[in-house]
């Protein structure tokens, strides 16, 4: 927290923000959670590892007055990267997308895998009983379906980077924005921002993943104002310019209207670029759309990530005094 001024405004919700909003373009919000909702933790990407301490994690629910159920497959070492088969765990994360007494759906971790469960996966009747999806890095693949879908859902820690021996302000981040309390998110002024102010719905996560998205049914090209997000972790500095290259040669950037830009952890070969932090190449890259850029917001990879409502309609605003990112709560 000592590097980021970070606020986030919260909100009561009385019984009319508990209802599932629609919103006027089709977008559809599931409700927020309630005291004694049941959370769903599920595994579509790597396995939790053996050590994980899957009590602390059960407890850390339960202290936001939650009950939590682990998909079958959660933990199971008969693979050596993933829990079980493909179709294993589509099947294991479609129960959990379909049981009703079930209101959130939590990755454990993230990885690499997700996207190979969406040939298996109906996702269309989130349409009509939507609940939450929660997760981020390999888990922006799912966010990307859903977004295709007109659904929202969260970018936010998963349980399996939950730290219980401090004060863990991600997890804290993500149980406000479960809860229908997070409005509204404020960074401090950076030096590669472009000011400006843009409206859109949000949409990106890991950049790698929506790079990869690209010619597929799940690919960024939304046909309307949107606000695009990334971060990314452990990459070169000449992959990170070919990806954001990819994303503008394909025209997928074409609506966008700010750019929202994450950490960008244990990336290496800046220096090849002339310049001392990765993230001056993703400036280089975006700074000629002339739409606003925001740099700083504590969420990806980083000690920090906040939790992101993506689908939902948001306004970005940049100018000397920092950013600005508020959620739009229109029912």
């Amino acid at each position: 927290m000592k590097l980021f001024r970070l606020s986030v405004l919260l909100l009561a919700f009385g019984a009319a923000g508990a209802a599932v909003a629609q919103e006027r373009s089709g977008f559809v919000r599931p409700r927020y959670l309630r005291l004694g909702d049941t959370v769903g933790l599920a595994a579509p990407a790597r396995r939790l590892a053996a050590r994980t301490d899957t009590a602390s994690i059960r407890e850390r629910f339960a202290s936001w007055g939650l009950h939590v159920v682990f998909a079958p497959h959660c933990c199971d070492d008969l693979q050596p990267y993933f829990s079980a088969p493909d179709a294993e765990r589509a099947a294991d994360l479609q129960q959990m997308l379909d049981d009703p007494s079930i209101r959130a759906v939590i990755a454990c971790r993230g990885g690499y895998g997700s996207v190979r469960l969406l040939p298996y996966l109906q996702l269309e009747g989130l349409r009509s009983d939507p609940k939450w999806v929660v997760g981020f890095s390999d888990i922006t693949t799912l966010h990307l379906a859903l977004f295709r879908l007109g659904i929202e859902s969260i970018h936010g820690t998963m349980p399996g980077s939950f730290r219980f021996d401090e004060e863990d302000i991600s997890a804290e981040s993500l149980r406000r924005a479960l809860f229908g309390e997070t409005r509204r998110i404020d960074t401090p002024p950076h030096a590669l921002d472009v000011p400006g102010q843009g409206r859109g719905r949000l949409v990106g996560g890991n950049l790698t993943v929506l790079c990869a998205a690209c010619g597929t049914p799940e690919g960024l090209d939304a046909e309307e104002p949107t606000i695009l997000f990334i971060e990314e972790v452990g990459e070169h500095a000449y992959r990170i310019d070919r990806m954001l290259q990819q994303l503008l040669r394909s025209g997928a950037l074409r609506h966008v209207r700010a750019v929202v830009v994450g950490d960008f952890t244990r990336s290496s070969g800046a220096e090849l670029f002339g310049v001392e932090d990765v993230r001056e190449v993703v400036a280089a890259n975006l700074r000629h759309l002339g739409i606003p850029l925001l740099f700083g917001v504590p969420a990806g990879h980083g000690d920090l990530n906040v939790a992101l409502y993506l689908g939902r309609e948001v306004a970005v605003a940049v100018d000397d005094e920092g950013g600005r990112i508020v959620f739009s709560d229109d029912d």
